[in-house]
């Protein structure tokens, strides 16, 4: 990825760019119904990396939306329905998205979820890329779902 002096590019996150594992919700019980939501509730836009004279953007509401969109995939595979109106709910929130760049290019994010009943679930990804930045992040959005579908506290609230 080229870069040219003194710009800025945003780093725009895609739920299509991989997949989740097919095994990372097997410990998922079918049924039921669950919300999802951001944390935000606008834009928030952040810098992810800088060299001084360059610097790479990212929107952590858009990040969020991806791990959103990517959970909800892997729940309606397990015919768990996605529904705004459901009783259990799931707030999730996706920050200190870092990258980097060298002969890779990295990025480390964290996906925070807040269960309906008041626990919560913190995963840290990191993720390196040989393509792009959007790649790294895409990467590592996909670790930290595939992390949360894995985590106790996740299968607790969702299981029950």
């Amino acid at each position: 990825m080229g870069v040219l002096a003194g710009c800025t590019t945003t780093i725009v996150s895609n739920p299509d760019t991989f997949d989740v594992p097919a095994d990372a919700a097997k410990h998922l019980h079918a049924g039921g119904s669950i919300a999802l939501n951001n944390a935000y509730p606008l834009e928030l836009p952040k810098q992810i990396w800088t060299d001084g004279s360059s610097r790479w953007m990212g929107d952590l509401k858009q990040y969020t939306d991806t791990a959103i969109t990517m959970l909800g995939k892997e729940l309606k595979k397990k015919s768990i329905a996605v529904d705004p109106k459901a009783a259990k709910t799931v707030v999730l929130r996706v920050h200190g998205v870092r990258a980097s760049h060298g002969w890779t290019i990295g990025a480390v994010l964290t996906l925070e979820a807040q269960y309906g009943d008041g626990t919560k679930s913190t995963i840290t990804t990191k993720n390196n890329s040989p393509a792009d930045a959007w790649r790294a992040v895409d990467g590592a959005l996909m670790f930290a779902v595939s992390g949360l579908l894995s985590d106790d506290k996740f299968l607790a609230y969702v299981n029950n």
